[in-house]
């Protein structure tokens, strides 16, 4: 996605909020990296898919009320998914996010998700993110699992640009030592 595109979708977005084929540019272009998102922070595919299509259908609804001078539309897009997922733990429906669906998010390529030592290597993954804090790890979600910039990040989490990178940073050190004190290559 170029800066480009983004830039004519937030003016679509702004100046043609109810058209149907509008939103289904959205959609295509932002379902997979919402639902990614979602599945890590709800750790139930069933969960992920109804809470991505809430999500969708908030989307659909508020796309009048965008304004692309106040936030980027992926950032819009990404503050609506926080606050739905906020908002379904508020509700009780799922216990604290398990770090199992690391694994289903992993690497798509054939062959070391078969091996006992990608096994490991993920084991081993997943018990040094848990040991980070809720917001460590949602950074590190919108950071590597849906391939958003520190600035995006920031944006959607209402913290500073900095902040994120500094957080980031510290959270990636800490994974790093955790993972290196277990003897961890990788």
């Amino acid at each position: 996605m170029t800066t480009v595109r983004l830039t004519q979708m937030e003016e679509e977005a702004w100046s043609k909020s109810d058209d149907e084929r509008f939103f289904g540019e959205i959609y295509r272009e932002y379902f997979p990296r919402i639902y990614n998102y979602v599945l890590y922070r709800v750790n139930n595919h069933h969960d992920a898919d109804d809470l991505s299509n809430e999500i969708f259908v908030k989307i659909f609804t508020s796309l009048n009320r965008y304004q692309a001078e106040k936030a980027s539309l992926p950032v819009w897009i990404f503050s609506i998914a926080r606050n739905s997922v906020i908002d379904h733990y508020r509700r009780g429906l799922q216990p604290a996010t398990s770090l199992d669906v690391i694994s289903d998010l992993s690497d798509s390529r054939p062959g070391p998700d078969d091996t006992v030592a990608s096994r490991e290597l993920w084991q081993h993954l997943r018990e040094a993110l848990a040991s980070l804090s809720q917001r460590e790890r949602e950074i590190i979600a919108l950071k590597f699992w849906s391939g958003f910039s520190n600035r995006e990040i920031a944006g959607v989490i209402g913290i500073s640009e900095s902040n994120t990178g500094v957080t980031l940073f510290r959270a990636m050190r800490r994974l790093r030592l955790i993972l290196e004190s277990q003897g961890v290559e990788y």
